[in-house]
């Protein structure tokens, strides 16, 4: 993975996620899947281009349900976007990393 792309686990996420103070894009996503393995790339790509402006992270979504349930992630891959703890955009399915540099533009536009 990318300097600007992590794991996280559900024993890390609040301090890394939660607690940062800048743009945190989750990665909700699983080994097996196929879509997951086709946003990968563009996420380690993008994440490059924003190291300094945000950070991103993945979190294997296999075994872990109560954090799934707790941010309504229904189906992978997911990408939830955190700004001083809260959830500002979301979005399910895979994108591509023109899309995704606009959705990325906008969230940090809008402060």
């Amino acid at each position: 993975m990318a300097d600007n792309y992590n794991e996280v686990t559900p024993d890390t996420f609040t301090e890394k996620v939660l607690q940062s103070s800048e743009l945190v894009v989750v990665h909700f996503s699983a080994e097996q899947s196929n879509a997951c393995k086709i946003q990968e790339p563009e996420i380690e790509a993008i994440s490059k281009q924003y190291q300094g402006r945000a950070t991103f992270t993945r979190l294997d979504v296999t075994g872990q349900e109560e954090l799934t349930k707790q941010w309504n992630v229904e189906g992978i891959p997911t990408l939830v976007f955190f700004k001083g703890g809260n959830e500002i955009h979301r979005i399910t399915g895979i994108v591509m990393r023109d899309k995704l540099r606009r959705q990325i533009e906008g969230v940090l536009l809008a402060g």
